[in-house]
């Protein structure tokens, strides 16, 4: 299978997530990342990384829109089985790019962030554009129970979707103590 992970930064999804890009590598997946150019990496990771331009705190609808693009673009070329989107962002722009496309995906919920800590009009908007993408997705994974109750509360997703990660993600303990 080919597996496409994206995320707001990448310097945080290899630091983060390595674990879990290398599990899928060493059972023979093919693995493409797909997140702004925050680092400098030498990719020895042995997946394939593609940079989009992404504003990462901004409402931007232009810049957003861009963002929308070149997720629509690099999901159509490179065709994978299956998409993990991690925070905000990806887990709109990108389940709404993946849904277009036919490809199934699953949104990673890390922690609640702005948009549920607020009531302004730009935490409603981005309320409205969770609920409106997380109902494309095959899954909504969240990592405590919080969360978890926070999105069914406000309806954002529904319970037959949401999957609580009562263990973790998968992140190394021993590296990150």
């Amino acid at each position: 299978m080919k597996l496409l992970f994206c995320d707001n930064s990448y310097r945080n999804l290899i630091n983060f997530r390595s674990e879990i890009i290398g599990h899928f590598l060493s059972d023979d997946h093919d693995v493409v990342i797909v997140a702004p150019d925050d680092c400098v990496s030498s990719n020895n990771g042995g997946y394939k990384y593609v940079a989009v331009d992404m504003e990462r705190c901004g409402m931007n609808p232009i810049r957003d829109f861009k963002y929308f693009l070149s997720l629509l673009r690099t999901y159509k070329n490179e065709r994978p089985d299956y998409i993990f989107h991690y925070t905000i962002k990806p887990n709109i722009y990108g389940s709404l790019a993946a849904k277009i496309l036919g490809i199934p995906s699953t949104a990673m919920v890390t922690g609640m962030g702005y948009a549920f800590n607020h009531n302004d009009l730009r935490s409603k908007i981005a309320k409205v554009l969770y609920k409106i993408a997380f109902g494309f997705n095959q899954n909504v994974l969240v990592l405590n129970s919080g969360n978890l109750e926070k999105l069914l509360e406000l309806g954002i997703v529904k319970k037959d979707k949401v999957i609580l990660l009562e263990g973790g993600e998968g992140v190394n303990l021993e590296k990150f103590k």
